[in-house]
């Protein structure tokens, strides 16, 4: 999914011109910390809240002109690469912006969470399952053939390195909640289980054992 296609068009950009307090204005409205400012359509650098609050009132952004962060995303990029700029500058919101760098609209966080957990699938029923294997041993076609021995498939796969270990992470995503005989399947080919989110005889005995608690308590 591309930049582009989830940046949102109608949202205040602000000009040189501007005062600071129309500019605090707009960010109290849109409950942001960031917004654009353009020049004839052109990109010229995103307004920080905290810089605002050091100007006087009426006070026009020009002022500002040395102190803008100049941070954009093209249209054309995956929607991920903002998550990256997002986390490494501390943004409330990201401009996108085409070939010519007019800004098109923008990113604010809560829209890419939003989309992050729609990519994710997080809302989608499945167990999900976290194992650690040596890099040279991590196969994606015996992972998903070994899932798919036993009646599963895998809906997500995300990977990271373990810095300390240097052993490769691999958290998927199934289409079934009931997993622990792919667990064990999983274990017989030495991948470690590191983590499980689901409903095994584990997490039945959980709910049982805290169901019995509470009939103590009652008594």
């Amino acid at each position: 999914m591309l930049a582009s296609s989830i940046a949102i068009s109608n949202f205040p950009m602000l000009h040189f011109e501007d005062k600071v307090s129309f500019a605090l204005q707009c960010m109290e409205d849109y409950d942001i910390q960031h917004l654009p400012l353009i020049k004839d359509d052109y990109f010229v650098g995103l307004v920080n809240k905290d810089d605002l609050l050091h100007l006087e009132s009426n006070q026009t952004l020009i002022h500002l002109a040395d102190q803008l962060l100049r941070i954009g995303i093209l249209g054309t990029a995956h929607f991920t690469t903002a998550l990256n700029l997002f986390a490494k500058n501390e943004l409330s919101l990201l401009p996108v912006l085409n070939e010519q760098q007019e800004c098109i609209g923008v990113i604010a966080q809560k829209n890419l969470n939003d989309l992050l957990a729609k990519f994710l699938g997080v809302a989608d029923p499945g167990a999900m399952i976290v194992v650690s294997v040596s890099p040279y041993q991590y196969s994606l076609a015996e992972l998903s053939r070994l899932v798919e021995t036993n009646n599963a498939q895998i809906t997500q796969l995300n990977t990271n390195f373990d810095e300390a270990t240097g052993a490769l992470i691999i958290s998927i995503k199934l289409n079934k909640e009931e997993a622990d005989v792919i667990i064990a399947t999983l274990q017989r080919y030495n991948y470690q289980v590191l983590h499980y989110f689901g409903n095994t005889i584990l997490h039945n005995d959980i709910e049982d054992h805290y169901h019995h608690l509470m009939n103590y308590l009652d008594v």
